[in-house]
């Protein structure tokens, strides 16, 4: 998808990667399924020395230690509700389109086209945004918006000059635009933070089970 197109919306951005991500039997979307590391095998944990478990024991613990993270639960639903800042911003571009269709003179197909976008969008947020209640169910919802978002990404291909425009206005801060591309890069960045935190709460979970389990093989072994 043009790049050029995603600083004209920069709500494209994580809508087109979402509608990617999904398009091969709804793989792993890129914000809310965060990958986990693997947990030590039975077969490894006792094919293990004593000594060499306990010093990979005291690693875990010492990045345990520089790990300070909320409750899993917690970091989840933060995660959600940055990600419907950010989306409540990007939904904005169903006002923004008919007062940029007044400003830069859109008219004959194009402008219908991006009425029918618009009109298909208001669709989507009335009829899915309302059941968005975890991050399971951002998913689809997000890949609704996502293949909305490429429609429009191909309308905007048929007038140069309207794009040309827009992605001059894109740029400055004191337009409609602007301001609407400054808005959605301040909330994606909390979106990003909230991810990383989550990574790290995940992070901390898998650490605290490889802990226990390698406890529990050394209890094997003494008691064996």
């Amino acid at each position: 998808m043009p790049s050029r197109l995603h600083s004209v919306f920069p709500g494209v951005l994580l809508a087109a990667t979402s509608l990617c991500a999904y398009a091969e039997g709804e793989p792993p979307h890129p914000m809310v399924d965060i990958p986990r590391s693997s947990l030590l095998s039975e077969e490894k944990l006792q094919g293990t020395t004593t000594s060499d478990l306990e010093a990979q024991r005291e690693i875990y613990a010492e990045q345990l230690d520089a790990i300070s993270t909320m409750p899993t639960e917690e970091l989840e639903s933060e995660l959600l509700r940055v990600l419907l800042v950010y989306d409540a911003e990007r939904i904005q571009i169903i006002d923004i389109i008919p007062k940029m269709i007044k400003q830069y003179e859109v008219q004959g197909t194009l402008k219908e086209d991006l009425m029918n976008f618009r009109g298909a969008l208001v669709k989507i947020v009335e009829e899915l945004r309302p059941e968005v209640t975890s991050l399971q169910k951002y998913k689809p919802y997000d890949f609704r918006i996502g293949v909305s978002y490429a429609a429009m990404m191909t309308i905007m291909q048929k007038q140069q000059a309207v794009r040309d425009r827009m992605l001059h206005d894109q740029k400055d801060p004191g337009t409609m635009l602007g301001q609407h591309a400054q808005r959605l890069q301040e909330t994606y960045r909390a979106v990003e933070e909230a991810r990383q935190e989550l990574e790290l709460g995940y992070k901390t979970e898998t650490l605290k089970e490889q802990i226990d389990r390698i406890d529990f093989e050394l209890k094997r072994r003494r008691q064996s």
